[in-house]
């Protein structure tokens, strides 16, 4: 079937187009193709010759976009993920469920040596950043409640136990007295097993090995730096602290933008 006489590929050959690429971009090989790979795709599957700028225009009818990838561990287990989902589920609380406030947990590294991001600028430049070369940094713990919105942090020079459980209590604290905190974090060195045993109201469950994407607190750390922080010089210690407080605030000002972005539908105790 020549290009002259097949302008167009049917609704199932877009679809199997699609899946063909969905399943590439998931693949452990790796799925990096390129215009020219899924016009030659079309051609030899279809028996369709498209100019490679009409590629272009059926991988955007068809809902794909050419994006940046997130890494992947190699050690990353999908079984592992699906088991701590269930454990939410059944985490052994003892008040009612529908007393438990589940908060995600994590700390990200600001500062000097900064990131950049993508910004506004006009068609055809590419603007330059300055990235700094001094290497002062601050720590910032956040933590959310997706399901009030609710938000807690503090910014430090390091991280250690010390800083941890003095983030906890402010979970603690903030959790009203009728209600209990199932506090998700990492596996970082500092969160030992013990770090939650002073609190009666709060007790902490660790995500699966080489699991971020399980925590949205990411997500938070991505829209600091893309809206407040990178692309950015800072003078010293203070000002960096100065300027993640206010990256914080500016994100917690809203809360609908707290649960939105933080929300997980596999995040609830009793969920099954």
């Amino acid at each position: 079937m020549s290009s002259t006489n097949a302008s167009k590929l049917s609704a199932q050959q877009k679809r199997t187009l699609y899946q063909y690429i969905d399943d590439l971009s998931r693949s452990e090989l790796g799925g990096r193709l390129t215009g020219v790979d899924i016009q030659s795709y079309i051609e030899q599957q279809f028996d369709v010759h498209y100019h490679l700028n009409h590629v272009y225009k059926i991988l955007k009818i068809i809902g794909l976009s050419w994006i940046v990838s997130r890494s992947k561990h190699p050690k990353h287990s999908l079984e592992a993920q699906a088991e701590f989902k269930k454990t939410i589920a059944t985490h052994p609380v003892y008040i009612p469920l529908d007393s438990v406030d589940i908060w995600f947990q994590d700390e990200a590294r600001f500062g000097q040596q900064n990131t950049t991001t993508k910004l506004w600028a006009a068609k055809g430049s590419r603007p330059r950043a300055v990235k700094q070369q001094q290497f002062e940094y601050a720590y910032l713990f956040g933590a959310v409640c997706p399901s009030t919105g609710a938000t807690e942090a503090l910014v430090t020079p390091f991280v250690n136990l010390e800083s941890m459980r003095q983030h906890l209590k402010q979970i603690s604290e903030a959790t009203h007295s009728d209600r209990y905190a199932l506090v998700i974090i990492d596996g970082a060195g500092w969160h030992t097993d013990d770090i939650a045993k002073d609190f009666a109201n709060l007790s902490v469950l660790k995500l699966p090995p080489y699991s971020p994407e399980l925590n949205p607190i990411e997500q938070v750390w991505q829209w600091l730096r893309q809206h407040c922080l990178a692309n950015r010089c800072f003078k010293g210690y203070n000002y960096i602290v100065e300027q993640c407080c206010s990256a914080w605030n500016t994100f917690i000002q809203c809360k609908n933008r707290v649960k939105s972005l933080c929300t997980r539908d596999w995040a609830k105790v009793g969920n099954i």
